[in-house]
């Protein structure tokens, strides 16, 4: 493990007597509440200095969400947990500029909230979303807020982000969980192509997460993950790679714990500098989330 603290950019908690999650619905794993406590629990021997909220897909319709309700409901979270430092909540950014008062309401009110979410891969036509004129103009106009974008979309769908990031010019955009690789499939070739194409983008950062759940979730080994990794280390550099851990979702296959070990053996292997690591596991995600510490 880290000999020094770590910041983990991707914490999920819901509760579902307070908001809606009907895609958790019948899930074994995610029909329960999450809480800080529960993460704080499984972080093991852990240190974790502080935590990023990502959007849990609470349901949404056309006209509406429960945007804020999230947001407030992780914000009395980090009343009992201080270590979750930033929201980074939903948004229906295809509204277009008709976003902007819903945007300026979070910038306003909550300010732990640092940018906006979306997954684009459950959507009923991924590609017209994402690279529909308002969605892209939705995207933008959180460089008047100081926002970032973070786009959620599996392997089979990094086309759309490859032309997606073209109409982007200067918000901060991040890929979570390295675009959901094709693991599985040994979609190594395809990864890189991939992330070579995005790296040329200065704006367009890396999450790197979520790796085993891409995996066969009972009997992945270092092995299959390590190209990806090394991959993504690669073609991204240490400057612009965060580590998160996207808890609880990572339960389907591994720990956090595990999941850092995991790293820490690939850090070594690929000889990256004490330097290196911590940007990964902390500063990049000090400076990007803008945490202060």
């Amino acid at each position: 493990m880290p000999d020094f603290p770590i910041i983990d950019t991707h914490l999920h908690i819901f509760e579902h007597g307070r908001l809606k999650y009907t895609g958790f619905e019948g899930n074994p794993l995610f029909a329960r509440d999450y809480h800080v406590e529960d993460y704080a629990r499984d972080l093991g021997g852990l240190d974790v200095e502080a935590m990023v909220f990502l959007e849990c897909y609470a349901d949404f319709t056309p006209t509406g969400g429960q945007y804020i309700e999230e947001i407030k409901f992780v914000e009395d979270e980090a009343k009992r947990d201080p270590r979750i430092k930033a929201i980074v909540p939903m948004a229906p950014l295809e509204w277009g500029h008709r976003v902007e008062p819903l945007l300026a309401q979070m910038a306003e009110q909550h300010p732990t909230v640092r940018g906006i979410r979306r997954i684009v891969e459950f959507d009923a036509d991924p590609r017209a979303l994402t690279l529909s004129p308002a969605f892209i103009d939705g995207v933008n106009l959180l460089e008047k807020f100081g926002y970032h974008f973070e786009i959620n979309v599996n392997y089979t769908q990094m086309d759309i982000v490859r032309e997606f990031v073209r109409h982007i010019p200067n918000v901060p955009l991040i890929l979570d969980h390295c675009g959901k690789p094709g693991i599985k499939a040994g979609a190594i070739a395809q990864y890189r192509d991939d992330i070579h194409e995005l790296a040329q983008h200065p704006n367009f950062w890396i999450k790197l997460s979520d790796l085993p759940v891409e995996a066969d979730k009972q009997r992945w080994t270092e092995a299959d993950l390590r190209p990806f990794i090394a991959s993504t280390i690669e073609t991204f550099g240490p400057d612009r790679i965060i580590f998160a851990g996207d808890y609880p979702v990572c339960l389907q296959a591994t720990t956090m714990p595990r999941w850092v070990e995991v790293l820490d053996n690939a850090f070594a292997d690929l000889g990256l500098s004490e330097t290196d690591t911590r940007k990964i596991y902390r500063d990049n995600a000090n400076a990007f989330y803008r945490l202060s510490l």
